[in-house]
């Protein structure tokens, strides 16, 4: 099996899979470290640079105990998305596991930056770990300035521009709704917006510990934010609530407020003010998918947030819909646009293949011309 996969390789009909089997039955058979840590990272050749792919790879290089190198292609990862939670999560796993305390310290920080979403309690116990043993790791060591990079870098990413937490007590539910000072709204049904807001937690009755709401901005855009709380349904006892307010929190400069909320019919309007916000250009949006999602689960996920859109299109004879459901009868209609990427030119990819022995490079060339002949424009018509 290894010289059929070297002489593939070397025929030029590499594949990414041949590397992970070549890899696999090196180790099966005993072949040095050396020659299974340079045929996995050959890999990285091969597959696209984006940041799943980089994190797949490090999973496997983790899967031969290749600790430091796959912590790498999570710092690498990070560099195409420094927002993206999962590269710092699982960077943090593999430092922890080769006993990494530079990774591990850098991890760590990027957890606690960036995980802000409905699970942080369980990022944050990890985080914490670790920032504790890189502490204790440089003390002992004596690398006094570290130490001191270090915990600046965590007091910064622990800091929180604007929190907001909404308080009640009864069989019932309230919603929180934030008009942010860009024109962009959080609420249930859009909990990740473009200023950095999120929503963590959306909370109803009648249990005590679950009747809240708690909105996060860790980088907020300085300004004025519009409050809203919607009764939803339900009895609230004595009909109001408690909207707790915390501007700069984590740092000397921290703020808090609380405000009485009179629950009624119509939305209740608070308007929040806050200075000196650190955000400077707009937060990209993540898709809602957990580190711990199964790809059945990521289906379903994605299929529940389709849906709504899907009911919007199909109505009866493909109108706007009927209050909501699935059509009962045929003839309705669903359209969906589909975006392309067309080049016009003349590109070439190349392929370099390196020989067993190191003394030959066979390089395999691929020009595409391409042209634009003709571009027709029409609308549809329902």
């Amino acid at each position: 099996m290894i010289a059929l996969l070297e002489q593939s390789i070397l025929a030029g009909k590499s594949q990414p899979w041949m590397y992970e089997i070549l890899a696999l039955t090196m180790e099966i058979v005993g072949r040095p470290r050396a020659q299974i840590e340079r045929v996995l990272l050959s890999t990285r050749d091969l597959i696209p640079a984006d940041t799943t792919s980089l994190l797949f790879l490090a999973a496997y290089l983790a899967r031969f105990e290749r600790f430091p190198q796959a912590v790498r292609c999570c710092r690498q990862a990070a560099e195409l998305e420094p927002t993206r939670l999962e590269p710092y999560v699982e960077a943090l796993r593999f430092a922890k596991r080769g006993r990494d305390v530079d990774g591990m310290a850098w991890a760590a920080v990027g957890v606690m930056a960036y995980g802000w979403g409905p699970k942080r309690s369980e990022f944050i116990d990890s985080a914490e770990t670790a920032v504790a043993e890189v502490q204790a790791a440089w003390e002992a060591s004596g690398d006094t300035t570290k130490l001191a990079e270090f915990n600046k870098a965590v007091a910064e990413a622990q800091r929180c521009d604007l929190h907001l937490r909404l308080e009640w007590t009864g069989a019932g539910e309230l919603d929180l709704i934030v008009d942010e000072p860009s024109g962009s709204t959080c609420s249930r049904e859009n909990p990740f917006t473009l200023a950095g807001g999120i929503l963590v937690h959306d909370g109803l009755g009648p249990k005590p510990e679950n009747c809240y709401d708690e909105y996060v901005c860790p980088q907020a855009w300085s300004g004025e934010y519009k409050v809203r709380v919607r009764h939803g349904w339900g009895q609230i006892v004595g009909k109001r609530a408690r909207l707790i307010v915390t501007r700069n929190a984590g740092t000397p400069q921290q703020e808090k407020e609380i405000i009485n909320v009179n629950i009624g019919a119509n939305d209740v309007l608070v308007r929040v003010s806050l200075r000196q916000g650190r955000r400077q250009k707009v937060a990209m949006i993540l898709p809602a998918i957990h580190l711990d999602q199964k790809p059945g689960r990521i289906q379903q996920t994605v299929a529940q947030r389709l849906a709504p859109v899907v009911q919007g299109q199909l109505g009866q004879g493909g109108g706007a819909g009927n209050g909501g459901g699935f059509p009962q009868g045929g003839g309705a209609v669903g359209y969906q646009p589909v975006i392309q990427f067309f080049n016009e030119g003349v590109t070439m990819s190349a392929l370099a293949t390196v020989s067993g022995d190191r003394r030959y490079v066979r390089i395999t060339t691929q020009p595409v011309f391409s042209s634009i002949t003709d571009v027709f424009t029409f609308s549809f018509v329902r």
